[in-house]
């Protein structure tokens, strides 16, 4: 394996307490399929909530396990020796902590995907494509 492949998992995250028949935006997880076992990788995320909002260190998961997964949509792959890359890229994106900029997940993914200079994500999903494809009404 020269290259690891490069995925956004959504998770469920319920319904919204003050409307309970509109879902909440979807949870979005970085999944590097580390492995030669299918569902075995790393997960990369966006954790807490408006205004205390950090970045996750990486996670070894199973996705078979990951709670509340209802999606997944591979937009690149990472190369080997990108790898340590790929995860300084990531700990330079930058955090709103703006408690009502209406900033989640959804923007610091995008934001970590605009840096397409290294390859890492194919041509063929910008990130309104990526948007769209992992959209709550689909």
């Amino acid at each position: 394996m020269s290259t690891y492949a490069f995925s956004i998992i959504t998770c469920d995250r319920g319904e919204q307490w003050d409307s309970p028949t509109k879902m909440k935006p979807y949870h979005w997880v970085f999944w590097i399929q580390s492995s030669t076992t299918p569902n075995v990788g790393h997960t990369f995320q966006l954790r807490g909530m408006p205004g205390t909002f950090y970045h996750s260190a990486e996670e070894a998961v199973d996705l078979s396990k990951l709670d509340g997964a209802n999606g997944r949509l591979e937009v690149g792959s990472i190369p080997l020796q990108k790898y340590e890359l790929y995860k300084q890229l990531l700990q330079e994106v930058t955090i709103d902590n703006v408690e009502s900029s209406g900033w989640n997940c959804q923007n610091w993914s995008l934001a970590a995907l605009d840096n397409r200079e290294q390859d890492l994500v194919a041509d063929d999903y910008s990130n309104n494509v990526i948007r769209h494809w992992l959209s709550e009404d689909q």
